[in-house]
């Protein structure tokens, strides 16, 4: 059970706040005594995987990344708990703050759980939804044992990272011990010509939806966290998406302003649907790819790397995989040598569940998949409701009243998700109900039929590998 340790920030650098769970040790230090060349091995290998959409300052890789080199070796990335849970877009996030990790950085993972009673404007055309305090609360509780457990699991799967930790860190800390007269003193820093040049103010004020205070002020709050980490923790670098650029530009001319010291950040590429759009909790073709197996099964997680296409899965593996280039090179040999054999998607899903739902998680995922794909669903057959229900996760079972449902029609509407229309796809012979392929809307449902082998469930197919379950209820 967490308990909370209330930190002293006027407390001496000879003491230390250690907060244990499990074996996991999340550490509260002031500097590092690594090696300065660590950090820049990191760039270099972010380079090497084409991980650097963009930075600042902008010649950031000039001259063999000479600016990173003088740079203390701790990094951070910033999280606003502002769901339950921790999603695909923020996995790129943390691959590569563990990558840093790999590479002898210190690693900090921001929580926001002050920021995230303002939200991020970045990437939104409208206000943010308020989220309730109490909510916000119970977020920064999860997103924590969430970080802790992905570090876990991390660390058990590479021997060199146990010699490293994970320091999380909540920016409640410090804002909401701030005044209101601390923090207009705080704005005296930034320049409003400064603040209205960031791109999302100008598009917001340009398209009419406009721009609350509240968001308005966010750059601020967030340059200042980059402050307080780099005056605590000697963190002069960050790590984002490339939405944040510029919230790093004016952090990067905060701490400059007050300190006197550089600093640096690397916008990483955004990960984006089938429009070009980011994806969010509120992205459709993203909202079922969360990083918590009640809200995505590890079989779901596993599948959506595992069926990524040739075009794009090299790139994702260089992005994703904790692996070495070179190890990544020789992967990227062996699928081309044997295309037709989902190599590299396989190795890419197995690491990532494994990552995220931890060894148990992956054997799951691949004994589920292997009754869907390769036992025509015969073994599946034979398994108990309870077991095939486990296989699926809670997050692929979907409870139906069998007394709302009349047609094959209703049923497909029901269970249908994603664009376009259920009928149309189902009369295209799109749908499949335990392996039967169903096409007509009016079909009367015969539920003897439809359960599978006299068990109270359904195995839904959308297209050829879009599956999950339907348990009836009455």
């Amino acid at each position: 059970m967490l308990r909370s340790l209330k930190l002293n920030s006027e407390m001496t650098t000879s003491f230390c706040h250690l907060f244990l769970i499990g074996r996991f040790e999340l550490k509260r230090a002031f500097t590092t005594s690594a090696p300065v060349k660590n950090i820049k091995q990191f760039c270099a290998d972010l380079a090497k995987r084409n991980l650097i959409s963009t930075s600042h300052p902008p010649n950031l890789s000039s001259d063999d990344f000479k600016i990173v080199s003088t740079l203390p070796d701790v990094i951070y990335a910033g999280f606003d708990p502002t769901a339950e849970s921790l999603h695909i877009g923020h996995l790129l996030i943390l691959t590569n703050l563990f990558r840093a990790a790999l590479h002898r950085c210190h690693a900090i993972a921001l929580i926001g759980g002050a920021t995230a009673h303002v939200g991020d404007p970045s990437g939104h055309i409208t206000d943010r939804n308020i989220v309730p305090g109490h909510e916000i609360d119970q977020y920064v509780r999860k997103i924590n044992l969430q970080l802790v457990r992905l570090f876990n699991n991390f660390t058990e799967n590479n021997v060199p990272a146990r010699k490293h930790h994970l320091s999380i860190v909540n920016n409640s800390d410090w804002h909401c011990k701030m005044s209101s007269i601390r923090f207009l003193e705080v704005c005296r820093d930034f320049r409003l010509g400064d603040m209205l040049r960031l791109g999302m103010v100008k598009s917001r004020m340009r398209d009419g939806s406009g721009l609350s205070c509240t968001e308005f002020l966010y750059q601020i709050l967030q340059s200042y966290d980059w402050y307080r980490l780099s005056r605590d923790y000697n963190c002069h670098f960050q790590i984002g998406g490339n939405d944040q650029l510029g919230h790093f530009d004016a952090g990067y001319d905060y701490i400059k302003r007050k300190t006197g010291k550089i600093s640096a950040s690397i916008c990483l590429p955004l990960l984006t649907d089938a429009q070009g759009k980011k994806l969010s909790k509120t992205s459709k073709e993203h909202s079922n790819i969360w990083l918590d197996e009640r809200k995505t099964s590890p079989f779901t997680f596993y599948q959506y790397f595992r069926q990524k296409p040739d075009s794009v899965i090299i790139p994702l593996l260089k992005h994703f995989s904790l692996q070495t280039i070179e190890e990544i090179e020789e992967i990227e040999r062996e699928h081309q040598a044997n295309l037709g054999k989902w190599i590299a998607q396989e190795k890419l899903a197995e690491e990532l569940t494994k990552l995220v739902h931890g060894s148990n998680g992956l054997k799951i995922a691949k004994q589920c998949s292997k009754m869907l794909f390769s036992d025509s669903l015969s073994e599946l057959r034979k398994m108990p409701t309870s077991f095939i229900e486990e296989q699926f996760g809670t997050a692929s079972v979907q409870q139906l009243f069998r007394s709302r449902f009349s047609t094959i029609g209703e049923l497909a509407d029901k269970v249908h998700s994603g664009d376009g229309s259920s009928i149309n796809k189902m009369k295209t012979g799109a749908l499949k109900l335990n392996g039967i392929q169903f096409t007509n809307p009016d079909e009367v449902i015969d539920f003897d039929k439809i359960c599978l082998n006299g068990k109270n469930i359904t195995l839904v197919c959308w297209g050829k590998r879009k599956y999950h379950l339907i348990k009836w209820i009455g």
